[in-house]
């Protein structure tokens, strides 16, 4: 029988669906012109050609290029690209930095351990392509720990909140009867129960959908490790029969969607390939008129006599034409063909565009530089300048998708001591992550050459001024580490505060030591020579004269 809930939660997924619509005509047509593997209303057919609707394979590479580079330059593999943060006061003890260190190289070697790589380079697809991008975290034991999901684009609806950020999803999914009866049993609904006592309906398909929000309310009294009092509610709803199938919670929103815009009014976002779909069908329109004019000039349009030849007119290489008289066959006027350079300059042109869009001077700098002005120094300006462009994508897609996935993935190996448990001093603290990837230290790199021109003026300021103590205005114990970081130095190769603590009292108390000894061997030698007349100048004589 239909429960309440269920309707409700598939009339809130139609709902939501047909708000998409606009955008889901706008992925299939991006799809069909630069990645035709998505069928956003249409079953799949697996073996078929699907790129038989694109002109130019341009946008399709250099979308592919760009993903590649990107994912590196992201999520460089086999590096640090995210440290584990608490706040400034937790992060003091020494202790606390050490186990910080630990579990942020641990967790680096258990993610890159799983299929994490491989699904967010999927995620990125979707996301320069079309927008939207999603990635589910979980924890199998029969994958060897941590294992990721990604939705395709299509079969999930998003939900945001009032300041535009994502709280939760609903996703659709099918299975056989028989699939679906052996993972929920009877509970998977009366039509699926029916379905696979028969043979011949077992392998029958069902839609379902699974709903993860924020839950609603929370019972104070009740742990918050049962999963139906858990901060993420989880619902499981078989569509056919209107009939909730499962309930369940989750810590942490297992699902985390990025966006790679988001306009104004367009929850679902907006990727490069819809942005620049008018332009990719101008360069299909370009590439077509470019193939044609060729086609003319290499094999032209003729005119020829009626009856003047002897059957068709035959153009392949030495082929022999029989006519009643000679120049019977002769080719059209030759500007019947087409502009062939110009085509070819407007050919260019649009593809420079469509190479623009997808940054091919950060991910592939050595392709289009001319003559020898190949420089070190060139090239890596130019890779600075079209990085810096990539600063506001690379924000959204930390805050809304990688933050949150790493961050329950480290729960994950936490929870299921997978990694060393945390100490003492770092119960009931929270963490967060702070992206130290090779994107990121580009992005900060100016910050550093900032604080490298402050020093250079503080110095040459504080030799024409030296009593106004201008460098006292410089925090060196914080700006240093911090430098460091920007340059990508481990946190290993820095002194913890502890350690620098130490350091500064085993000089001070070193000092402190040599300067008694010095004080010590001239009240020595003093106390030799009192028994004489104390030589001019000698410790003795300014001793005799400090008591005199």
């Amino acid at each position: 029988m239909p429960d309440q809930q269920a309707k409700e939660y598939i009339a809130e997924y139609g709902r939501l669906k047909g708000m998409q619509s606009n955008s889901r005509d706008l992925w299939q047509r991006t799809g069909d012109a630069m990645w035709p593997y998505v069928q956003i209303d249409s079953e799949y057919t697996i073996g078929t050609d699907r790129t038989t609707r694109i002109e130019d394979t341009t946008p399709m590479l250099d979308m592919l290029d760009m993903v590649s580079g990107f994912l590196q330059v992201l999520i460089p593999s086999g590096q640090t690209f995210f440290e584990i943060r608490v706040s400034q006061r937790d992060s003091q003890n020494d202790i606390v930095q050490r186990y910080l260190s630990y579990l942020t190289e641990a967790s680096h070697e258990k993610i890159f351990e799983s299929n994490f790589m491989i699904k967010m380079a999927k995620v990125l697809i979707s996301m320069i392509t079309f927008g939207p991008g999603c990635i589910f975290t979980e924890w199998k034991k029969s994958k060897g720990g941590l294992n990721y999901k990604v939705s395709n684009i299509g079969s999930y609806v998003i939900i945001e909140d009032d300041s535009e950020n994502v709280i939760g999803s609903i996703h659709k999914f099918k299975m056989t009867a028989s699939q679906a009866y052996d993972l929920y049993g009877d509970n998977a609904g009366p039509k699926v129960v029916k379905a696979v006592s028969k043979p011949e309906t077992m392998h029958d398909e069902f839609w379902f959908l699974y709903r993860v929000m924020p839950r609603d309310s929370i019972n104070s009294r009740l742990s918050r490790q049962l999963n139906l009092n858990m901060p993420i509610a989880a619902h499981i709803i078989q569509i056919k029969d209107e009939h909730t199938v499962q309930e369940g919670g989750f810590p942490e929103n297992p699902y985390a969607v990025g966006r790679w815009m988001r306009p104004e009014y367009e929850k679902d976002g907006r990727g490069i390939g819809t942005e620049m779909l008018p332009q990719i069908n101008v360069l299909f329109e370009m590439t077509k008129n470019f193939k044609e004019c060729g086609n003319r000039w290499n094999n032209p349009p003729r005119q020829a006599l009626i009856d003047g030849v002897e059957g068709k007119v035959r153009t392949k290489p030495g082929a022999l034409n029989w006519v009643a008289t000679m120049d019977n066959i002769k080719a059209l006027d030759s500007a019947m063909n087409g502009n062939f350079p110009i085509s070819e300059a407007s050919l260019e042109r649009q593809t420079g565009i469509i190479d623009r869009a997808f940054f091919k001077q950060a991910f592939d700098p050595l392709a289009d530089l001319k003559g020898d002005r190949r420089t070190t120094l060139e090239i890596q300006e130019r890779i600075r300048g079209t990085l810096k462009k990539l600063g506001p994508p690379v924000g959204r897609i930390w805050n809304e998708q990688l933050t949150k996935t790493l961050k329950r993935s480290v729960l994950e190996l936490i929870r299921n001591r997978a990694v060393d448990q945390p100490p003492p001093e770092l119960s009931g603290v929270g963490f967060g992550m702070e992206y130290v990837g090779p994107l990121a230290l580009a992005l900060k790199s100016e910050q550093a050459r900032g604080f490298q021109e402050w020093l250079n003026f503080v110095g040459q300021a504080h030799v024409q001024f030296p009593d106004q103590n201008i460098p006292d205005n410089i925090d060196f114990d914080d700006a240093i580490p911090r430098i460091g970081r920007t340059f990508g130095v481990h946190i290993e190769d820095m002194a913890s505060v502890e350690e620098r603590e130490a350091k500064r009292q085993r000089r001070a108390q070193a000092e402190q030591e040599q300067r008694a000894a010095e004080q010590a061997a001239v009240a020595s030698k003093a106390y030799k020579d009192a028994s004489g007349s104390p030589g001019e100048g000698s410790p003795a004589e300014a001793l005799m004269a400090e008591a005199g």
